[in-house]
């Protein structure tokens, strides 16, 4: 990655850290998903359905549940108040090859509305 993909990969991590801190729903889901914007990595650590810790990824062999890594142009699409079809939603940017999500996806797919709203909680207002 280049120093301009880091600084962009590290203005979206702020971005999500803004809304994704105050992030919860009444749900009993708990995992440790790691996020990755470029090659900045977050550890967002869900417990009984509250984001209670946004760690950043300096950890050597830190796991997670599962991770969601997307590209710069991949998070500003689906940040935007509108994405463009196929910028929408986290397996269109998948297929796109924006976004690699791996890991054990069964507490992904159990409680997968969560998921999408936390990821999308930065998304733009609509005017």
């Amino acid at each position: 990655m280049t120093g301009s993909q880091s600084a962009a990969g590290a203005q979206l991590l702020q971005r999500f850290r803004a809304r994704a801190a105050s992030f919860s729903r009444s749900r009993l889901f708990s995992a440790d998903i790691l996020v990755q914007f470029a090659d900045v990595p977050v550890i967002v650590r869900v417990r009984d359905g509250r984001v209670t810790e946004l760690v950043e990824h300096r950890v050597p062999l830190q796991s997670s549940d599962f991770s969601i890594k997307g590209s710069v142009e991949g998070w500003t699409k689906f940040w935007q108040a509108a994405p463009p079809a196929g910028w929408h939603d986290i397996f269109a940017l998948n297929k796109r090859r924006e976004f690699s999500i791996e890991g054990n996806l069964q507490p992904l797919m159990a409680h997968l509305q969560y998921v999408k709203d936390l990821l999308a909680s930065p998304r733009e207002a609509s005017a």
